[in-house]
């Protein structure tokens, strides 16, 4: 039986959402990161089309590359930042934190994203504006009043970011299958590993658990069909679980040596290594002989 401590691996991820791993934003498919390009893309020529169109109108020569700087600088920001929205949303799980600091975290990761997108398409088009003979003014209106005008856009940004890294993560959970719920007495008590789940408790079989790393103040047990939180520290449940197999491949990470198929070293000394279910994992050079040899 585990008992909850406070303290969490240094450079773990917390998630949330029962969608922990499948939310970050390092971990979606290629495919689906060059289908967003193309729906950023496909928005800026809309809302720059848009504007020249406009500005014909009322007779105002405004040169197309002027417009096409602008709206491409704007997207890859947009685009850069997105991993950071993705990985801040996971962390704010409100069954974890809270509503209150839900709401907090989203306000602050707000103005941390307008911040990011306003200062970091002003640098690109500072740079960019002289390759094309222009240079780019920061207007006449007043500080706060352009921040109000950009900021509104980038909240309703935002707000759709975090929206779509939450349907995101819903849609690509996978069903639960493997967890019990009562510990079978078939089965001595300290091979079952106890999490507990608000005021749930289920017991795992550790030999279901393929790998576990550190996730902030949590250490997160990767299984087959999804991914279980618990509040302990990785040394810990390093210890508890060193007789069933589990040894560190990273300074952050456990790998169960029973479900590993083969181990890939590179130059540095670094690996990855491979899982029976296909899945991949890295490891660091200071932990390779360790695996090596605990086979």
């Amino acid at each position: 039986m585990t008992a909850p401590v406070t303290n969490g691996g240094p450079d773990g991820m917390n998630g949330g959402l029962d969608a922990t791993p499948e939310i970050r934003a390092f971990r979606f498919p290629a495919w689906m990161w060059v289908a967003y390009a193309a729906i950023l893309l496909t928005v800026a020529a809309l809302v720059g089309s848009s504007y020249w169109i406009e500005a014909g109108r009322v007779g105002l020569d405004i040169p197309l590359w002027h417009i096409v700087v602008n709206e491409l600088t704007s997207i890859v920001i947009v685009f850069a930042v997105t991993p950071a929205v993705f990985t801040w949303t996971a962390r704010l799980d409100p069954r974890r934190i809270g509503w209150p600091r839900v709401l907090l975290g989203h306000g602050a990761g707000m103005i941390a994203f307008g911040v990011a997108h306003i200062g970091g398409m002003t640098v690109l088009r500072l740079a960019l504006y002289p390759l094309f003979g222009g240079s780019y003014e920061l207007g006449d209106d007043p500080l706060v009043t352009g921040l109000v005008y950009e900021g509104r856009k980038d909240a309703l940004a935002y707000i759709a970011m975090a929206v779509g890294a939450w349907l995101l993560a819903m849609a690509m959970r996978k069903p639960v299958t493997i967890v019990e719920q009562v510990a079978p007495t078939s089965l001595p008590a300290t091979r079952r590993l106890e999490i507990r789940d608000g005021a749930r408790r289920v017991w795992l079989d550790p030999a279901e658990i393929l790998w576990a790393e550190a996730a902030g103040n949590y250490v997160e047990l990767h299984l087959a069909g999804r991914s279980w939180l618990q509040r302990q520290t990785l040394a810990a449940l390093e210890e508890e679980l060193a007789d069933q197999g589990f040894v560190r491949i990273h300074r952050s990470r456990l790998v169960n040596r029973h479900r590993v198929r083969d181990i890939i070293s590179n130059d540095s000394g670094d690996f990855t290594v491979t899982l029976d279910d296909g899945r991949q994992i890295a490891g660091g050079r200071r932990w390779r002989d360790t695996l090596l040899q605990s086979g």
